[in-house]
């Protein structure tokens, strides 16, 4: 900041002077501009590293497959297969004891300060006796969501949030009754109907919750015969504003979003789009999409696709479970695949898990983490776990990993050892130690590098085409 601040006095000072000198005052407006570009309200990676992914792939190599087709199309049968698993369903995949654990934990969160509140306990009977659980489960119906839904804890749709603004925070980040955004066009299965018919506990491919029965519409097995048929479409331009055949505004489909092809032209492709219709129950209609917003799935796994699709989700601003439909970090490493056919869960644990070859970091110092990482990492195909966060691997820079995540804050320490938290808020490109600066008398290896426990290979190496090359060495 006293740089910045003495450049812009010497700014001044020669625009005061050199009024009629246009040659020096363009060097003094260059002095200026450069020596305050840096805002020191962003954490120092963001200012240093390129946010554009395009900078972190090799162009030479940027239209070759990095996958074999055949292990594409594999894994795009997959996805299919757990995509359309709730209209397979002929009973719940939950028992009552998994949709009762919301309530228990809810009502005994020891960070919940109201817990003990004769307000709050009523609110909870109140919501408890509308669900009516005693009867679970009272329903067994298969229907699909008709814009952009959201999956709940309990059935409500007020927030309560894990604690009070911080400073430096616009809005309350993490609604503790959050569970997880879910696209239009997404197949559910119903188990349960709330007593006042307006909730429904609801699960799809990979999350269960209640849901608001007006963003669903009852499919019958016509509708799913013909959704399910291919070819699909994906939607590669995030938050695409989805018009049927009358030029009706419908909803925003997020990047990644998945729906029927029934025709395509040089420049667009013609998808079917569902909506709700008499009775509740979903209709199809025709829409039209430009092939710079949706392309016939799945996507060819290139360099320059994958960087492609990043760019689209860069700086997004992060929601917890989805909030304000914005992504957390689990949910934008998910949607960044879905367009590829390659299916990963919903949450990051569950990606650390299942979503490759899991190479275990807990027993190393940082120092041989990064090693590793750097030996063994495939840049856009690994993931970097620790717990309660994950992010991608996209190369190195001067032999530091470099990683792509959505996170909301990076924790401070200042010189007399008081701890405090920096906002970032959205998906960055950083290296495993964003905030250093700010770090004090913190440790040096930085929490990310200090609490990484995994590294996903997302692909088999006999898989690849071909080693794509690790960039910055």
């Amino acid at each position: 900041m006293k740089n910045c601040r003495s450049i812009n006095l010497s700014y001044f000072r020669c625009l005061l002077s050199a009024r009629s000198y246009g040659l020096l005052l363009a060097v003094c407006l260059a002095l200026g501009v450069s020596g305050c570009n840096s805002n020191p309200d962003v954490i120092r990676d963001i200012r240093e590293f390129s946010q554009d992914h395009f900078s972190y792939v090799d162009k030479g190599q940027c239209e070759r497959p990095l996958v074999s087709p055949a292990w594409q199309k594999k894994m795009d049968e997959q996805y299919r297969t757990n995509f359309f698993m709730p209209w397979h369903q002929t009973a719940s995949r939950f028992s009552k004891s998994d949709v009762e654990q919301a309530w228990v934990t809810f009502k005994n969160d020891s960070r919940d300060g109201k817990k003990s509140s004769r307000r709050r306990r009523a609110w909870i009977g109140k919501m408890a006796a509308n669900a009516g659980l005693l009867s679970y489960p009272n329903a067994s119906a298969k229907a699909i969501t008709t814009g952009v839904a959201h999956l709940r804890h309990l059935p409500v749709a007020k927030p309560v949030y894990f604690r009070k603004v911080l400073a430096g925070e616009k809005s309350r980040p993490f609604d503790k009754l959050q569970v997880s955004s879910i696209a239009p066009g997404t197949p559910v299965y119903i188990s349960h109907v709330s007593r006042d018919k307006a909730w429904a506990v609801v699960e799809t491919g990979y999350a269960l919750g209640w849901m608001p029965l007006k963003e669903l519409a009852v499919v019958t097995p016509e509708f799913i015969n013909r959704w399910e048929q291919g070819p699909h479409a994906a939607v590669i331009r995030d938050k695409t504003p989805i018009y049927d055949q009358d030029k009706g505004f419908l909803f925003r489909a997020s990047l990644g979003s998945m729906f029927p092809k029934t025709a395509e032209d040089e420049d667009t492709l013609t998808i079917l789009v569902p909506a709700r219709g008499e009775q509740g129950r979903a209709e199809m209609r025709k829409a039209i999409l430009l092939k710079e917003t949706a392309m016939t799935r799945p996507v060819a796994l290139t360099p320059c696709r994958l960087a492609a699709l990043a760019n689209e989700l860069i700086r997004e601003p992060y929601g917890w479970g989805g909030l304000r439909n914005n992504r957390d970090c689990s949910a934008m490493i998910r949607d960044l695949y879905a367009p590829f056919g390659i299916w990963l869960p919903r949450h990051s644990a569950d990606q650390a898990s299942e979503g490759g070859r899991y190479v275990d970091l807990s027993n190393l110092n940082a120092a041989e983490k990064k090693k590793l990482i750097l030996a063994q990492g495939v840049p856009y195909l690994t993931l970097l776990w620790l717990k309660g966060h994950i992010m991608l691997y996209i190369g190195s820079r001067n032999g530091e990993p470099l990683v792509f995540h959505n996170f909301w804050s990076v924790k401070t320490m200042s010189e007399r050892g008081q701890l405090g938290k920096k906002i970032v808020g959205h998906a960055a490109i950083t290296t495993l130690y964003p905030g250093r600066e700010f770090n004090g008398m913190g440790p040096p290896e930085g929490p990310y590098s200090r609490y990484l426990r995994g590294m996903i290979l997302i692909v088999p190496a006999d898989q690849m085409s071909f080693p794509p090359p690790v960039t910055g060495l």
